[in-house]
C-alpha cells in the first residue's frame, strides 16, 4: 500500500506532479510518476514541494495505482466457537480476494466478532464487488463519516411528578446500564459524580479502557466503563494529529458534545446550578441513578461508521440496558447498508433499547435512525419562554427571546445592518451581519439589526461580528426566534416578523 502526496510546481511552466510514497507515510524516498525516478521527502518539505497530504491509501498493481476506500462488511451471526476464530475466518475470506493472508491482515482495519460478524478493510471498488458476492456476506458498504446531532425536560414530560419513575431513577439499587455513543465525556463534572451509587452490576463485562488524560480513576460507580476507537477515522481522514485541533486520545470529552448528551440522559443531580441573569436550580439527567458506559466514537465532529458499529458490537456484548447515540445520516439509506440499522437490530435482539437522534435537519424527509426498532427521538416546543424585551424610544415594547449573560443598561441607538454596510458590500448582504461586511463607522456603540439569510444561519456568529465591529448589542430578525436559543457574545435579542414589522417602522420614523 503506498499514500499519496501532491507536489505544487517547483518551476515555471511544471504540473503539478502526483508521487507516492514506497512503503508508507514513514519511507525515505518518493517514486515521482511524471519521470519514475526517486526524491528525498525531506528534502521536497524544505523546498516546499509536498503541499498537501491526501490521506486515501492507494494499492499498487502493475504500476497502475487503485484508489482504496474504507468498506464495512457485514455477515450478521454467526456461531463460532470464540473471538479469534473469527478474526481467522475473516482474514481467510479477505485473503481469497487480496491475494496473501498478510495482505488482508494489513487491509484491515475493524473486525466485529462478539455481538455479529463482519469487518472493515481498505478495499479497491473491484474488491468490494467481489466479496459482495461471497455466499456468507449479507453486504458490503462504503464507511462513511456521520455529524453528531445536536432542560425543564423531565418537568415537561411529567418525570418529576410521576412518584414510581422517582422511585427507580433515584434509587441507590437502580442499576440500569446506559451505553452512550458519542465524544465521550468530561468526568470531573458533578453530572458524573457517583455519590450514592451501590457497587457496579457484576452482570456488566466492560471496561475502563485508559488514555490521554483518562485514567483507571475516572471511572467510578457511576462511568462503569469507558472504551474509544478511532481506526475508522483515521483510515478515512488519516492520524487524528494532522488536524492540527485539540483532542485526547481517549474517553475524554474534548468537543463537550458527549458531556452534554450522557448528562441529559443519566446525569447525577447536582444542586445549586446557577446560569447568570436565568436562575437557579438543580441540574439533573432523565435517569441520574443509571450508570454510564462510555464508548467515543466521535471526534472533530465527525463519527465514522466503521467505529461506530465497533462500538455497538462490545456494547452489546458488555451487557448494557440502553444505547444512547446522538449520531446519524444525513439521509435514510438501506438498511443493510445503515451501520446504525445494523448495529441497533443486534441491540434490539438482545433486548437492549436503543434510543437515537431524529436528527438536526429540521426539514420534510430528512428524519435519521428511523429503522423500526430503534426508538427515534424529535426535539419538540417547550413550555416556557426566555424573554428579552425591546424597549423602544417611544414606549412601546417589542416581545424577543434570547439567552443573555449580560444585561444592557440605559438606551442606545439603533441601525440596521443594511445600513451600515462596509464599502463595496451589497445592503443585503450586510444585512445579514456576515464577516467583513459591516462598516465599524455607522455601527460603534449602537444596537445592529441584523436578517436571516437561512433558517440555520449561526446567529452566536452574528454577535460576535457585531462585537468586534464595535455594536454593544443586537437584534436578530428570526422567524424561529422562540424555538432556537443560544448564549451571545453581546446583549441580544431574537424577534418575530410580527415586531420586525414595528420596528422598522419605527426606525422609519424616529430617526
Amino acid at each position: 500500500m503506498e499514500l499519496m502526496y501532491l507536489l505544487q510546481p517547483w518551476r515555471r511552466g511544471s504540473r503539478v506532479l502526483t508521487c507516492c510514497s514506497r512503503g508508507g507515510e514513514e519511507c525515505t524516498t518518493l517514486l515521482c510518476a511524471e519521470n519514475n525516478t526517486f526524491m528525498d521527502p525531506t528534502l521536497l518539505r524544505k523546498l516546499g514541494l509536498i503541499n498537501t497530504v491526501l490521506f486515501r491509501t492507494w494499492s499498487r498493481r502493475d504500476d497502475m495505482f487503485e484508489l482504496l476506500q474504507h468498506y464495512i462488511i457485514y455477515m450478521g451471526e454467526h456461531s463460532y466457537p470464540d473471538l479469534e476464530s473469527v478474526k481467522l475466518a475473516n482474514h481467510e475470506m479477505l485473503a481469497l480476494i487480496i491475494g496473501s493472508t498478510d495482505g488482508a491482515r494489513q487491509a484491515t482495519v475493524h473486525h466485529y466478532r462478539k455481538s455479529f460478524r463482519g469487518f472493515s478493510a481498505m478495499l479497491t471498488l473491484e474488491q468490494a464487488h467481489q466479496l459482495a458476492k461471497i455466499k456468507s456476506v449479507i453486504s458490503v458498504f462504503e464507511s462513511k463519516l456521520h455529524h453528531l446531532h445536536t432542560t425543564r425536560s423531565w418537568n415537561f414530560l411529567g418525570a418529576d411528578s410521576n412518584g414510581q419513575f422517582n422511585q427507580f431513577s433515584m434509587d441507590s439499587n437502580y442499576d440500569v446500564i446506559i451505553g452512550h455513543l458519542d465524544s465521550g465525556v468530561w468526568p470531573e463534572s458533578e453530572s458524573f459524580s457517583d455519590n450514592g451509587f451501590g457497587p457496579v452490576p457484576k452482570r456488566f463485562k466492560g471496561e475502563c479502557v485508559t488514555g490521554e488524560r483518562f485514567t483507571s480513576a475516572n471511572c467510578n460507580k457511576k462511568i462503569i466503563g469507558a472504551r474509544y476507537y478511532y481506526k475508522g477515522m483515521e483510515a478515512q481522514n488519516g492520524p487524528l494529529e494532522k488536524a492540527g485541533r485539540l483532542f485526547y486520545r481517549s474517553a475524554r470529552d474534548d468537543l463537550g458534545h458527549g458531556s452534554h448528551t450522557a448528562s441529559t440522559a443519566a446525569g447525577s443531580l447536582v444542586k445549586n446550578v446557577r446560569v447568570p441573569l436565568m436562575g437557579t436550580g438543580t441540574a439533573r439527567g432523565g435517569a441520574p441513578g443509571a450508570r454510564l458506559a462510555l464508548y467515543k466514537v466521535c471526534w472533530f465532529n465527525l463519527c465514522s461508521c466503521a467505529d461506530i458499529l465497533a462500538a455497538y458490537d462490545d456494547a452489546i456484548n458488555d451487557g448494557v440496558d440502553i444505547i444512547s447515540i446522538s449520531v446519524g445520516q444525513s439521509a435514510p439509506a438501506n438498511y443493510f447498508q445503515d451501520c446504525f440499522a445494523i448495529g441497533s437490530f443486534h441491540a434490539f435482539k438482545k433486548g437492549i433499547l436503543v434510543s437515537a437522534s431524529a436528527g438536526n435537519d429540521g426539514a420534510a424527509n430528512t428524519v435519521a435512525n428511523a429503522a423500526p426498532w430503534i426508538l427515534t427521538v424529535a426535539a419538540s416546543s417547550i413550555d416556557r419562554e426566555f424573554i428579552t424585551n425591546v424597549h423602544l424610544g417611544n414606549s412601546n415594547i417589542l416581545k424577543g427571546y434570547s439567552l443573555n449573560q449580560v444585561k444592557m443598561e440605559g438606551y442606545y441607538g439603533v441601525i440596521a445592518a443594511n445600513n451600515a454596510a462596509a464599502p463595496g458590500v451589497p445592503s443585503k448582504e450586510a444585512s445579514f451581519c456576515k464577516r467583513n461586511t459591516l462598516n465599524s463607522m455607522f455601527i460603534q456603540g449602537k444596537i445592529v439589526v441584523c436578517t436571516m439569510e437561512k433558517w440555520d444561519d449561526d446567529k452566536v456568529e452574528k454577535g460576535l461580528v457585531v462585537r468586534e465591529r464595535g455594536g454593544v448589542g443586537m437584534i436578530v430578525i428570526d422567524p424561529d426566534s422562540k424555538e432556537l436559543m443560544s448564549y451571545f457574545a453581546i446583549p441580544t435579542s431574537l424577534i418575530g416578523l410580527e415586531q420586525a414589522q414595528e420596528l422598522q417602522a419605527y426606525l422609519a420614523t424616529e430617526q
